[in-house]
């Protein structure tokens, strides 16, 4: 699919759009998301090291320490990478190349406009949901293509929560069935990788055995854990990032028109 080929699109061919998009690309996509994503790996393989040579309350105590530096800092590259990502869907909807290089250098120019944004949106959030979940849901929604407008668009903060308002506006129905289903499809190795980590940790526990060697043992499935995770979102990202992309495009057909702007300019550079 390209944008000149571009139109509304159903549920049904959104998810189909961004699966072809994912497979047609998999490689760039994958190692676009992984190596921001590798030094987040890396410090929670160490921390799994670490773990075992302390003592059980100190390794409880870095751990705690740990967990709430990691939070800050995996979300830091988790943006950097995904705003990257939406920079390639959009390129592969336009039929250009598709560079992991150029990506990067787009993130890197439009990082803090999408740190601020994104925190913004997550501040709102937090505020809808003090009142009652439902408003908190709504900013999710209406909030959707914050990080679309801020990439592919150079719009700052502000400037892309109001862009992305008015792109949610009136399709909200639409909005939510798709990216609740792209989340429970990227949810599942996630929800599978902890059912399995908390086997493990169980039976460490009702195995019994030395109190320290508990709480070491459980601390580095832990750690192990996360290292997984990380690697996986580095699978599942790209999906949802087209997915949530392919959405944006879609909003712009129906409510600007995009296709017939495009069809357009192609017939005037044919003259």
């Amino acid at each position: 699919m390209s944008l000149s080929q571009l139109r509304p699109l159903s549920f049904a061919e959104i998810l189909d759009g961004a699966f072809s998009i994912y497979r047609r690309h998999f490689a760039t996509l994958f190692t676009t998301m992984l190596i921001p994503m590798l030094p987040v790996a890396l410090l929670w393989a160490g921390f799994g090291v670490l773990a075992g040579a302390l003592s059980a309350e100190e390794a409880e105590t870095v751990a705690n320490l740990f967990t709430m530096a990691m939070l800050p800092v995996s979300m830091l590259f988790n943006f950097f990478g995904t705003g990257a990502l939406v920079w390639e869907v959009s390129q592969a909807l336009q039929g250009g190349e598709v560079s992991r290089g150029e990506a990067y250098r787009r993130a890197l120019r439009r990082f803090l406009p999408l740190i601020a944004a994104t925190l913004i949106t997550g501040l709102l959030f937090v505020l809808g949901l003090v009142f009652l979940i439902v408003p908190g849901i709504l900013v999710l929604l209406m909030m959707f293509a914050v990080m679309q407008v801020v990439v592919i668009e150079g719009k700052g903060p502000l400037e892309a929560l109001s862009r992305s308002r008015d792109l949610a506006r009136g399709a909200w129905g639409h909005i939510a069935l798709v990216v609740i289903v792209a989340t429970i499809i990227v949810s599942l190795p996630g929800v599978l990788t902890g059912m399995l980590a908390g086997g493990i940790t169980m039976f460490t526990i009702l195995r019994g055995g030395n109190p320290g060697d508990v709480v070491r043992t459980t601390l580095w499935v832990t750690s192990m854990t996360n290292v997984l995770s990380t690697l996986i979102s580095a699978l599942t990202t790209p999906f949802f990032t087209a997915v949530v992309t392919l959405l944006y495009y879609d909003r712009r057909v129906r409510t600007e028109a995009l296709d017939l702007e495009i069809a357009t300019e192609e017939l005037s550079a044919l003259a």
